[in-house]
């Protein structure tokens, strides 16, 4: 008795890598004559591959934290964001940028920067509708106006401090905050914003020296 194997090749992409194998039928004959009748090859299963998609190079969307707001359904267009920092008596970075609702950052670094003058960049666009939802819940939500030394809110205050001022644009309302940072009794929450704000756009790459 003689066996017949029939193979049908396999390959699959799976993360850049390629995998072969095979499937095979096997069916026994007989000569001419043999009482044994020989089975009718098994059907081969149908396997079908789908390629890995390639990867897309963009910045990770941020963590949401728990509890958070889901991120709103609203036109990117009608969104932008802007944050100015201006020195101190010492060495404090002093430069502005501006953060749309599609991704695109513009920078211009004035002093104490690693990178002077103006830069453009982009981030993913859920990463600025992540903000964009902060922006719309507590803290942030309550956040605007004035807390600088000739404000009430701003309480005892340093004089050699920088200053922060965003101007939050959204869906055709804008509130305008301006931070002393000498400010005894601004609300933690104006250092976490214009972090927050710094974060979304990555400022870092062009306001900290390169690490060595």
């Amino acid at each position: 008795m003689m066996k017949i194997c029939l193979l049908s090749g396999l390959s699959v992409s799976l993360f850049g890598g390629l995998l072969s194998g095979g499937l095979s039928a096997c069916a026994a004959t007989s000569p001419a004559g043999d009482p044994a009748a020989a089975p009718d090859p098994a059907p081969a299963t149908a396997i079908t591959a789908t390629a890995a998609q390639p990867d897309v190079a963009q910045r990770p969307a941020a963590k949401r934290s728990a509890g958070a707001m889901p991120v709103p359904n609203l036109d990117p267009a009608s969104f932008a964001v802007e944050l100015q920092r201006s020195g101190c008596h010492g060495r404090c970075p002093s430069y502005r940028l501006r953060l749309d609702g599609d991704g695109t950052v513009r920078y211009f670094g004035e002093r104490f920067v690693a990178v002077p003058g103006e830069q453009r960049g982009t981030v993913s666009p859920e990463v600025v509708a992540e903000l964009r939802a902060q922006f719309r819940q507590p803290p942030y939500a309550a956040l605007r106006g004035r807390y600088t030394p000739d404000d009430p809110r701003c309480g005892a205050a340093a004089t050699d401090m920088a200053s922060v001022r965003i101007t939050i644009t959204d869906a055709g309302q804008q509130r305008q905050i301006d931070h002393d940072l000498g400010c005894s009794d601004a609300p933690p929450a104006l250092r976490a914003l214009a972090a927050a704000i710094d974060d979304a756009a990555g400022s870092h790459r062009w306001v900290e020296a390169p690490r060595e």
